[in-house]
């Protein structure tokens, strides 16, 4: 596993999950709680060209759309296996 700082150094299709939150973006943390990006959460990547720097991920059972503060504001493990 990979502790990655940021959602956009990873591949589309790339399966990781929610290690914590970044303390520069502190007031959107309660946001992500509320759409269940809590620690521990398992996520796939879907697109990262939206527009104005916003993302799309897939979780269990729903996709979500998170602002370009939402996606920096999450610290992320990549769940990919380093060759």
């Amino acid at each position: 596993m990979k502790i990655t700082t940021s959602i956009r150094e990873l591949s589309l299709g790339s399966v990781a999950i929610v290690a914590g939150y970044s303390l520069v973006y502190g007031g959107y943390v309660g946001r992500l709680m509320s759409k269940g990006l809590i620690p521990g959460t398992p996520f796939i990547l879907l697109n990262l060209s939206l527009a104005e720097g916003a993302v799309q991920i897939m979780l269990q059972e729903k996709i979500i759309t998170l602002s370009k503060p939402e996606a920096n504001a999450l610290c992320i493990e990549d769940l990919a296996e380093d060759d």
